[in-house]
């Protein structure tokens, strides 16, 4: 890891989510020490990672109980955001104080707790904008058209102006649309997890405008691959885009769940968001060059490895287990 792996302590806040989930699970497995922090964890999370990590209830607001508890961490990994792009832009002011806040106050208190690394996942496909190319490289202009986007670019500038001239180095890494097993679809976080709750409701999945407006998807464990890769080794201090450099439509992610599944999936057309770009799709060489990464699931694989682990979970929930 180019230091002591004995030395090193990951810290991920944003544990019990969906991508945190998926990222505890592969560090600890690498046998890495690993803190978990969040607001609350669940008993199923605890189950699973109570022995295996060290679980950390944080109040991101209060930035004493912040920086006392980084007080040995070493890596940090920052999955937490309270809102997502499908909100558009209904609460810019709410999405400002709890996002862009509490994040400038969790930075300074890695910096001064001693934190040496620091990786953040922003988001690839809102920080850019309506597209004036794709695919998206990292020199792009970032103009966000919605309150998820700017709060995320927001972000990574108080991240680089913070960091500047401190101990700490940083990762900014734009994620792409991560989907996979895990991913339930609440609140519209998640094209793929959003179209199978709708299907197992029995209700239709809304199909915005056309629907041929391209997304790039990003299997979870090519996500994960990504982040680790960035965390075992010296800080980068630039930005990444990080996914498949593949576009997809929204009605062939329909056509992929429905191939996946077996049968028709009802459908309803409604009107373009006006806080969506219309295309996105990311550039990833530098990802490639400088991380040694790229993606390696296809995606009709990785969609139905997840259209089966949602049927697998509705059995399960529906057992009552």
């Amino acid at each position: 890891m180019g230091r002591e792996q004995d030395m090193d302590v990951i810290g991920i806040f944003g544990a019990n989510g969906f991508i945190g989930r998926h990222l505890t699970r592969a560090l600890v497995g690498r046998g890495l020490r690993v803190v978990c922090f969040g607001r609350h964890f669940p008993l199923d999370f605890e189950s699973e990672f109570g022995n295996r990590a060290d679980l950390r209830l944080i109040d991101f607001h209060n930035d004493m109980d912040v920086y006392r508890k980084l007080i040995g961490i070493t890596h940090v990994v920052h999955l937490i955001n309270s809102s997502n792009a499908a909100v558009g832009n209904e609460k810019v002011v709410a999405d400002i104080n709890s996002n862009v806040i509490p994040h400038v106050i969790f930075v300074k208190s890695c910096i001064l707790s001693g934190v040496k690394s620091f990786t953040f996942l922003s988001s690839g496909g809102t920080v850019y904008g309506i597209p004036q190319k794709v695919p998206i490289d990292e020199s792009h202009p970032t103009f966000p058209i919605n309150s998820y986007g700017l709060n995320k670019l927001f972000s990574e500038h108080y991240l680089r102006m913070l960091s500047r001239n401190s101990g700490m180095g940083y990762n900014i890494l734009r994620v792409a649309n991560p989907y996979g097993p895990g991913q339930l679809g609440i609140g519209g976080q998640g094209l793929i997890g959003t179209i199978m709750q709708r299907y197992l409701q029995g209700q239709p999945v809304s199909i915005f405008g056309s629907g041929l407006h391209q997304r790039d998807y990003l299997y979870i464990d090519d996500t994960i691959d990504a982040i680790v890769r960035a965390v075992e080794r010296e800080p980068l201090n630039d930005v990444v885009n990080i996914g498949s450099g593949v576009g997809v439509s929204i009605l062939a992610v329909v056509d992929a769940v429905e191939a996946a599944l077996g049968c028709k999936i009802a459908r309803e057309h409604v009107p373009d968001r006006t806080t969506d770009a219309a295309d996105n799709i990311l550039d990833t060489s530098r990802a490639e060059r400088l991380l040694g990464w790229k993606t390696v699931t296809p995606f009709a694989d990785g969609v139905a490895k997840t259209v089966a682990w949602n049927l697998r979970h509705r059995a399960v929930a529906s057992r009552g287990i």
